[in-house]
């Protein structure tokens, strides 16, 4: 039975995880980028019936049927809004972190009952997650829960046959969602299967993943693959890719980018970055010289280990800078410290006092993230811009750039349908409705957002807000610049 202490504990964590995305959430800059924009309207076709697929849309990887079902209850809630999509993210991501700091519970050796409180607000607080911690992109959330839970079932000294078949149910949840948790997690699930020596254990383990395995075979046979996962396997360029590592995980863990776009760092996001790099690479170091001078080193530490470098070499596979794919690095390496700390001798008053500093500036730091901008893009404008649209008949739309098509769709309700550039876009039913509309003479209109990439150019142009517009473009720039659907797209998922 738990003491009424941990319910406290429980709910400060909580409290935690909401506070200190306040600001962000009350920032005139929240905005879902155009991926979020792609599960927020995904969460509303499963809501009205309309389209059902469990993976982002295009693509036959990033199951975000989880993140779309604790969306959709907000929605029902709070109306079709960006802050329902964030608020949703955010309890999703509060959840894995519960079950993260159950994981340090169950790992703590030290003697002191306050260290997993201590490491998990360090988690919570850190830049590295300031941003992720509420985006709807396509499985990352999901994957972080999921591991959380399954970091439980593998440190739980209760094993038995459901706790194994859901721990392979959930690893292969993790799989389809995003697999860059998996290099982490796979030290610890191979002594979990390696230690139970019974053959029935590793059958309940397979049973989930074979199952599923095969019925995702099938079930995405024919599916549409608009994008494919980014691996560049390439050698010629290796050393750079290995070179690149300490910046790779400096810019991670400050928070300040959006995908390959890196923003220069204020003080106090870099600072926390600084410290928990280092403290990060000298994981290893630290573990070779206990093994060297034959000082006591657990086998979960050596795992732990393993653990951050499996994360930190999968950058590798990364042919640029992508500071989202070092997402599960601040989990597995706090993991590591508090497995260290397991068998080292420490002050507790050290520990604290600096640990204090550390929150102190991510504090701060989050509280900074209220100015966080990737894109010039204002919901406070475009909105209006978008009704003003509307309201003049225009419905359908041609946008060079494909983020920014699944914005205007999701910030104008879908009363606007947008062409994408990329044939044959994500959801190839827009596509179709698009080009029968405008080749048919309904009015229809070509939008780009001022300052942002447009290919195409037009002599007679208007600017609404900040977007570019022109109502009933000539056929023959649309034709030239945009690939044209002629038959009604047969993708199961949106007929």
């Amino acid at each position: 039975m738990k003491k009424r202490s941990d319910y406290i504990i429980y709910l400060l964590l909580i409290l935690a995880c909401i506070l200190s995305r306040v600001p962000e959430l009350v920032s005139p800059n929240l905005l879902l980028d155009g991926d979020e924009c792609v599960v927020a309207l995904m969460a509303k076709h499963m809501a009205n019936h309309s389209a059902f697929y469990p993976f982002f849309y295009g693509q036959t990887y990033g199951f975000s049927l989880i993140e779309c079902l604790f969306i959709i209850p907000f929605y029902l809630l709070f109306g079709v809004t960006a802050l329902s999509v964030k608020c949703t993210m955010l309890l999703l991501w509060t959840l894995g972190a519960l079950f993260l700091y159950r994981a340090f519970i169950l790992i703590n050796k030290t003697g002191y009952q306050w260290l997993p409180l201590l490491l998990t607000l360090l988690f919570i607080l850190s830049p590295a997650w300031a941003v992720w911690s509420m985006k709807a992109r396509g499985g990352y959330l999901t994957a972080f829960a999921c591991s959380s839970i399954v970091l439980n079932l593998i440190f739980s000294n209760k094993k038995n046959m459901p706790g194994i078949f859901l721990t392979g149910l959930l690893t292969y949840i993790i799989y389809l969602a995003q697999p860059l948790w998996l290099p982490g997690l796979a030290p610890f699930l191979i002594l979990y299967l390696i230690r139970d020596k019974r053959a029935l254990s590793l059958f309940v383990f397979a049973l989930p993943v074979t199952t599923l395995a095969i019925w995702i075979h099938f079930y995405n046979r024919g599916a549409l693959t608009f994008g494919v996962i980014p691996i560049h396997l390439h050698t010629d360029d290796l050393y750079e890719r290995i070179t690149r590592i300490p910046w790779f995980v400096y810019n991670s863990l400050h928070g300040s980018y959006y995908f390959g776009q890196v923003q220069k760092p204020n003080l106090f996001c870099a600072i926390p970055a600084v410290v928990m790099e280092v403290l990060t690479l000298s994981l290893p170091v630290i573990f070779i010289c206990r093994m060297l001078t034959k000082k006591k080193v657990t086998l979960l530490f050596g795992l732990s280990v393993l653990s951050v470098l499996f994360t930190i070499g999968n950058s590798v596979l990364s042919a640029d800078i992508q500071c989202r794919y070092l997402l599960p690095l601040t989990g597995f390496a706090l993991l590591s410290v508090l497995l260290l700390l397991n068998s080292v001798r420490f002050r507790p008053g050290i520990l604290i006092v600096s640990t204090s500093a550390y929150l102190a500036f991510g504090i701060v730091a989050l509280i900074t993230f209220y100015d966080f901008s990737f894109v010039p893009i204002k919901e406070i404008r475009l909105k209006p811009a978008l009704r003003s649209l509307s309201d003049k008949g225009v419905h359908y739309a041609f946008c060079a750039d494909n983020l920014f098509a699944w914005q205007v769709m999701f910030y104008s309700n879908e009363r606007i349908l947008c062409h994408e550039m990329q044939f044959p876009g994500r959801f190839p039913k827009y596509w179709w409705q698009v080009d029968s509309a405008f080749y048919s003479g309904a009015k229809t209109a070509y939008i780009a957002y001022t300052g942002l990439w447009s290919p195409v150019t037009f002599q007679n142009t208007e600017v609404i807000n900040d977007l570019t517009v022109v109502i009933d473009p000539p056929h023959d720039i649309i034709a030239k610049n945009f690939s044209r659907m002629t038959q009604r797209p047969t993708y199961y998922y949106c007929k």
